[in-house]
């Protein structure tokens, strides 16, 4: 770490970018300073760019308490010749398997959403087939895989959906999440059926008020498609795409209330917005001035009675914890109680390094009870603590019952229904990309040539010399900063 001479700015590291005008990769710095953590570079063609990776320098710099230990890719499947990223493949220098993996099962969409960070062409669906080819190389290389992630495109326009689920449904992949804008989900009764009678967790874009701005589809066909999928207790994911001046004054509301809806709302993905994609490039706004995850934070507070805030979340436990934030909550008599808090911060981070999702491995009831112990010893610590020790008993009793434990499939149900988990996310795009944080990145897209991609990788650079997207897709859009 380097200071400039007025010691304004602190260099992290050297780093690729790559600029967000022509696509072209350029040398780039991570660099701090008291309005944040930027990526700048220089273009020789288009001149120097900043983009905005953390808007607090203090957050950015605690991480190093969340970089755990990485699960290193054991079978790579590419050279490390050129450097990152153009040797993505994985290459031997890549540092961490999959954690969530994402297919791509088509480009052809039924809605077109500003915001888009795909390339919806409708030039391909992949065959069954050529699904499970691509799953059984995944988990060739590394066994299993937290989660697997079907988009597009949207998803559920392909014909053999429900073939490639049932495809998935196998013991290697923790769950199958189905993304999804809804406008399916909101008219097919028998497409519900079928859902129902499969392992899957739908992602539905759900995006409050705003979502006339930010989506191809409105805001009551995501409400009419939320109410069907709760109605047929289908496990759920709502996915809201957080953007500054659009929606960002009703996080808070909107994932308190989706929480506190239905058991069958298992967790909510804040995703924060990428300018990259077809559409996503172009959206208006400064990506200079993006929301990032602690200030994100900060407006999930305001809208929730405080139980959202920064103090009930920490950094994902991954080699690269600057990209995701993850916190656990309490759901009964519809109230949410953070969970985090509750514990030791380096347990937890022990227990769920390098994991997407809570598994039952003995580490969650291990929580749980140095949970009650803290309240019972200390309970002046903590608001209502008579009321907090019972809700915990109850859960534990529940969960563990003396004399007759509960199967694992059980236990699971019910975790899932009382314990729910808010995740915060923010993709790399041209403005942001840099290979060392890439070269850490657990989430990653799967090809149907075999290779491990990166999904900021693919989103910012690999998809426009994927021969599917013929012609190249236009680069970003991008002014000189």
């Amino acid at each position: 770490m380097s200071l400039d001479p007025s010691g304004a700015q602190r260099t992290y590291y050297e780093t690729v970018s790559m600029c967000p005008t022509c696509s072209e990769l350029v040398p780039g710095r991570v660099v701090g300073r008291p309005d944040g953590v930027f990526v700048a570079r220089e273009c020789p063609a288009h001149g120097p760019f900043e983009g905005l990776v953390c808007s607090d320098t203090a957050w950015f710099e605690g991480l190093g308490r969340f970089d755990v230990e990485p699960v290193r890719p054991g079978h790579p499947r590419a050279t490390a010749a050129a450097g990152c990223p153009r040797d993505c493949g994985l290459c031997p220098e890549h540092r961490q398997i999959a954690g969530t993996a994402a297919i791509e099962i088509s480009n052809r969409c039924d809605a077109d959403c500003p915001v888009c960070l795909a390339d919806n062409r409708g030039t391909f669906e992949l065959p069954v087939d050529e699904v499970r080819a691509m799953v059984d190389s995944l988990l060739a290389a590394q066994g299993f895989v937290d989660a697997l992630t079907l988009s597009g495109g949207e998803p559920t326009m392909h014909p053999d959906i429900l073939e490639i689920l049932a495809a998935l449904d196998r013991p290697e992949i923790g769950r199958v999440v189905l993304d999804t804008n809804g406008l399916r989900i909101a008219e097919d009764d028998r497409f519900l059926d079928a859902l129902a009678r499969r392992r899957v967790m739908v992602s539905l874009h759900y995006d409050g008020s705003g979502a006339r701005r930010l989506r191809g589809v409105s805001a009551e066909v995501q409400e009419r498609a939320l109410a069907r999928l709760l109605r047929w207790g289908i496990p759920t994911a709502p996915l809201v795409l957080a953007v500054r001046d659009v929606n960002d004054g009703e996080l808070g509301t909107i994932v308190a209330s989706l929480l506190t809806r239905s058991p069958a709302i298992q967790s909510v993905v804040v995703s924060l917005m990428a300018y990259t994609g077809a559409n996503g490039s172009r959206f208006p706004g400064d990506p200079r001035r993006r929301l990032t995850i602690p200030a994100a934070l900060e407006l999930l507070d305001g809208g929730s009675a405080g139980n959202l805030g920064r103090r009930a979340f920490i950094p994902l436990p991954m080699p690269n914890p600057v990209c995701a934030a993850i916190g656990y909550f309490l759901v009964m008599d519809r109230e949410l109680t953070p969970l985090i808090p509750l514990a030791d911060v380096d347990d937890v981070v022990h227990y769920l390094r390098n994991m997407n999702f809570a598994r039952d491995d003995g580490g969650l009831e291990r929580l749980l009870r140095d949970g009650v112990d803290r309240v019972y010893a200390h309970p002046e610590a903590y608001p209502d603590s008579e009321r907090l020790l019972r809700k915990f008993r109850d859960l534990l009793c529940t969960l563990f019952p003396q004399g007759r434990p509960l199967e694992a499939d059980r236990r699971r149900a019910v975790v899932e229904e009382r314990v729910k988990v808010v995740y915060l996310i923010q993709f790399m795009d041209p403005w942001t990309f840099d290979s060392v944080r890439l070269s850490k990145c657990s989430c990653q897209h799967l090809m149907p040539d075999g290779r491990i991609v990166p999904s900021c990788a693919y989103y910012s650079y690999h998809r426009r010399l994927d021969p599917r997207f013929a012609p190249a897709a236009a680069p970003a859009r991008g002014e000189g900063a």
